[in-house]
């Protein structure tokens, strides 16, 4: 695939930001489509892809990876095989431009922008063929399970003591021995159809060998600019998807700086043998607690480097898994020099009440979370040990001003309930408090056509 141009294109446009269409399809009915889709097709499938990619060579361990006793015979098997060789084929294909790209873009010389954009084409264009191979899975759909459960038997009191963070917790500040932070790498920049763009990278200060990463979007003046840290949803690999529509880029013509952080287990710090974010969910809550402390701290050496690059205000906030991982290093934030707290938070599809998420959220019941616990001996009270480690308990670092939060009220994900009991502890204030008709995925994709929860954040990240 070659490129002659100089810089990278324009994001398409999603159908659904135009009447009637969006006001049609973004409400509930769509949300019930979107998490059946979910649960019983994508995750499966994931499952099955992960499996390939870390067992493909070996027929009677990918058969285990995905809870079968052998490998299937006959016409299944013949075709389980030819997917299983293309998906290989594509993951040494999408190696070999990603490779290619990193020396690209964080080599000692600056290319030339066609040169950038070319290498950048090359790597989304394999990432995208590596993850469509999931879609060769569907004759074994309905026999592998959405995800690879792996969850430890509940800690002791003494070990939970262990896992507390900054202001109680499950995240704390990234400080080494002397105070400092780890020393964040920018890429060359390359002109986006917005601003520059580049790639920061650093070492992981929540999980030992693994790399963080994001992407950035600045405006044509980025001096002075505020920025907005943008956290995605489980299993969102935006910079994995070729033609992904990402509507928090377009914010850099508004002014704003948009990092875009690469969750733990997610797109290139995808461990070997899980999908993206499976590990969150197959260690149970432990999981969690380990995707949030290391998440946090992420954003810790990202809001430091946004006011080292020069940055106004720093808001920090995201859609569901980014929301709940947003809300506790607000709090945690509390704890942390001046320089690392954020100014401001938006919150979207989120809830106070991870117990709810967990037992009683319709994709932890779809996939078996409360079975996995289950199974792994959790009780009601380890459960109600653990989880204040999870959940937003103090108060956030920002006045409630600064807080703007969207929730679904068919929202069955990330319950409404919960996050509207958030939104009454923390004071936030009616004005900046937007509640919709709508569900889980419906609430977060329809901010291209209604942006003012993103309206509300830019008028508070930038008045005087």
């Amino acid at each position: 695939m070659t490129t002659t141009d100089s810089h990278l294109p324009m994001p398409g446009r999603n159908p659904l930001d135009w009447d009637p269409l969006g006001n049609l399809v973004m409400r509930p009915w769509y949300d019930r489509c979107a998490l059946h889709l979910v649960a019983r097709w994508y995750l499966p499938l994931s499952r099955a892809w992960a499996a390939a990619l870390a067992h493909g060579e070996d027929e009677d361990r990918f058969a285990r990876a995905v809870g079968q006793d052998r490998f299937p015979d006959g016409w299944t098997g013949q075709r389980l095989r030819r997917a299983i060789a293309a998906t290989l084929r594509r993951r040494d294909h999408h190696g070999a431009a990603d490779d290619h790209w990193r020396s690209t873009f964080f080599g000692r010389s600056r290319p030339a922008d066609r040169d950038l954009v070319e290498a950048e084409a090359h790597r989304i264009a394999s990432a995208s063929t590596l993850m469509a191979a999931r879609f060769g899975f569907l004759g074994i759909r309905g026999r592998s399970p959405a995800v690879a459960w792996q969850v430890p038997a509940p800690p002791d009191q003494d070990h939970l003591d262990v896992r507390r963070g900054d202001a109680d917790t499950c995240i704390a500040a990234p400080f080494d021995g002397e105070g400092g932070l780890p020393e964040v790498e920018a890429s060359h920049p390359v002109p986006g159809p917005f601003g520059p763009e580049r790639w920061l990278r650093f070492p992981s200060p929540g999980l030992d060998g693994d790399t963080a990463w994001a992407r950035v979007f600045e405006p044509e003046n980025a001096e002075g600019a505020p920025t907005f840290i943008n956290l995605h949803g489980i299993g969102m690999e935006l910079d994995f998807w070729k033609g992904t529509v990402d509507h928090t880029a377009s914010l850099t013509q508004r002014g704003l700086r948009v990092i875009r952080p690469e969750g733990p287990w997610h797109g290139r710090r995808r461990p070997v043998g899980f999908y993206g974010g499976e590990p969150a969910m197959a260690f149970g809550p432990e999981g969690f607690r380990r995707l949030f402390a290391a998440w946090g701290a992420d954003v810790a050496v990202l809001v430091d480097w946004a006011r080292r690059s020069g940055s106004g205000r720093v808001a920090v906030g995201g859609v569901s898994l980014g929301a709940l991982t947003s809300q506790l290093t607000a709090v945690a934030a509390a704890a942390w020099p001046e320089r690392l707290r954020p100014d401001a938070l938006i919150l979207v599809a989120t809830s106070g009440d991870l117990l709810d998420i967990a037992l009683g959220g319709s994709l932890s019941q779809a996939v078996g979370f409360g079975s996995a616990l289950q199974r792994a001996g959790w009780s009601d009270a380890d459960l109600a040990r653990y989880v204040p480690l999870l959940e937003p308990r103090g108060a956030p670092v920002m006045p409630a001003e600064h807080i703007v939060m969207a929730l679904g009220e068919a929202d069955t994900v990330t319950p409404f309930a919960g996050g509207l009991a958030l939104a009454r502890r923390w004071a936030v204030p009616p004005e900046n408090l937007f509640i919709r008709r709508q569900g889980h995925f419906s609430v977060s994709l329809d901010l291209s056509r209604q942006p003012q929860p993103l309206n509300r954040l830019i008028e508070i990240l930038t008045r005087p």
